[in-house]
C-alpha cells in the first residue's frame, strides 16, 4: 500500500521497539524513511534469541537488498514464529498493493504493511 505520509507512519513506530533488518541507510535522517531509535541487524543475525532479546514489536526490512528480498526475510520471520508487525520499505512501485498482497500471503496477513516512496 503506498503511503501518503511515510514520515507519519514511521513516526508512529518511533514509540515501539523496532528491529531494522539490513536497512540502515534507508532509516538515516537523510534517507527516504528517517526513523531514530531502531535496533539494527543483518538477516544472518536474525534468530529467535535476537527477537526475544529485543522484544521487537515491529520488524522493518527492505523490499530488495543485496543477497535477498523481502520474501526471504518474511519467510524466515514466519519460521521463527515472529508474531509482530512487519513493515517492508520499497522504492516507487507501479502496483504496491499487489506486492503487499503477495507478501501478506506468505503468512503474516495484515500484520505486514508495505510502504512505498513516491
Amino acid at each position: 500500500m503506498e503511503s501518503n505520509s511515510t514520515n507519519t507512519t514511521l513516526t508512529l513506530l518511533a514509540g515501539q521497539m523496532v528491529l531494522a533488518v539490513d536497512c540502515d541507510l534507508l532509516l538515516e535522517p537523510e534517507g527516504p524513511f528517517p526513523l531514530r531509535g531502531a535496533r539494527h541487524c543483518h538477516l544472518t543475525e536474525l534468530d529467535t534469541d535476537l527477537l526475544g532479546l529485543t522484544a521487537a514489536s515491529c520488524v522493518i526490512l527492505p523490499l530488495f537488498t543485496l543477497g535477498y528480498d523481502a520474501m526471504t526475510a518474511v519467510e524466515l520471520l514466519e519460521d521463527l514464529g515472529y508474531g509482530g508487525r512487519i513493515v517492508v520499505l520499497a522504492p516507487p512501485l507501479p502496483k504496491p498493493a499487489v506486492v503487499e498482497q503477495e507478501l501478506r500471503q506468505m503468512g503474516p496477513g495484515t500484520r505486514l504493511i508495505l510502504i512505498s516512496t513516491r
